[in-house]
């Protein structure tokens, strides 16, 4: 396993950290070409969007076309973007629209958001996926690959899926399928929970703008608007800083970033601290990250495992998730 890791590691580098473009111009933008800047990252150079709501009247501009935003989901992700968009697009024509299951019991959250049927901005989830131009699909990764074959048929030629994470890129590639052909398919992933990509949103409200740093990919352009698309999505959550990846890179550096290095790497020093051997820790982590815990975070989401601890348990998670960052990344490493 060890040398598996090490080959793994120098093989490709891009699972020791978020992927970098190769060179400066993979991010193109015409709304946005005079806000692109081109920084030197590692041993590459990098164009990267530097956000703000300064920026937040280009957004119309950058949405041509887009009448509706439908945002399925109200999960970690789809509360904090739904209202971020909304705000953000206050005072045009566009409409941020939820659409969640018929009874779904997070009705009552998105009503005390602020969305209800009868203000036209809530609707069945499959509804809003038929009418919307762009559809961001939040719902969890186990409910993407039950539900992408009654998804991708209701939407409509030349309209947007938008992504925030590849995993559903991996689920089809590993079954020899594919998104639709005539769809633009993007990806905006914040690097943060939803509570966070919210919070620090309303903060930013008096300083111009602080967020959660976002990476943009473009899978699929068929109306060749889909980076302009895909950056004012960026924007319009409250990304500071928006940088280009792509879906693969995106889902396998963060599967293992998010699941081997931090939550593994935690678990396995906790495990060290109470009396295990190195050898027995790495088995008892293994089991756990590649069974029960890969299974809750594929269905719920990584912040359910946050909520499945209670009191003490859960201030502990807290320090040892903080914490990991920079050690446990050693560790997979060795």
């Amino acid at each position: 396993m060890r040398l598996f890791l090490k080959s793994a590691m120098r093989a490709s580098p891009l699972l020791k950290s978020r992927s970098f473009a190769t060179n400066a111009s993979e991010l193109r933008s015409v709304v946005f070409k005079d806000h692109l800047r081109t920084v030197q990252m590692a041993e590459a150079k990098e164009t990267v969007l530097p956000g703000g709501r300064d920026l937040f009247p280009l957004l119309p501009k950058a949405f041509a076309g887009v009448k509706q935003i439908g945002v399925i989901g109200w999960g970690s992700q789809g509360p904090a973007q739904a209202q971020n968009l909304r705000e953000s697009l206050e005072g045009s024509d566009i409409n941020v629209k939820v659409g969640l299951r018929e009874g779904s019991s997070s009705i009552a959250k998105a009503n005390e958001a602020g969305f209800s049927e009868e203000k036209g901005n809530l609707g069945e989830m499959f509804d809003v996926i038929k009418e919307s131009d762009l559809v961001v699909l939040l719902i969890s990764d186990a409910a993407c690959v039950k539900l992408y074959p009654k998804i991708f048929p209701l939407i409509k030629p030349g309209a947007t899926l938008g992504l925030s994470h590849g995993f559903l890129l991996g689920h089809l590639e590993s079954v020899n399928e594919t998104f639709p052909k005539d769809i633009n398919v993007v990806m905006m992933a914040p690097k943060g929970m939803g509570p966070s990509v919210r919070r620090l949103y309303v903060q930013g409200k008096t300083v111009n703008g602080a967020g959660i740093n976002s990476s943009v990919a473009i899978h699929q352009d068929v109306s060749g608007s889909a980076t302009e698309i895909a950056l004012g999505w960026s924007v319009g959550v409250g990304a500071p800083y928006t940088f280009y990846t792509t879906m693969s890179d995106e889902y396998k550096s963060d599967i293992f970033g998010e699941r081997c290095i931090l939550l593994g790497g935690s678990l396995f020093r906790r495990y060290v601290q109470n009396g295990m051997t190195p050898e027995d820790a790495f088995k008892n982590t293994a089991e756990c990250i590649t069974g029960p815990l890969n299974e809750k975070i594929s269905h719920d989401g990584i912040k359910s495992v946050y909520d499945s601890f209670k009191g003490e348990d859960k201030i502990i998670f807290e320090k040892a998730y903080t914490a990991a960052y920079t050690p446990c990344r050693d560790i997979i490493e060795e």
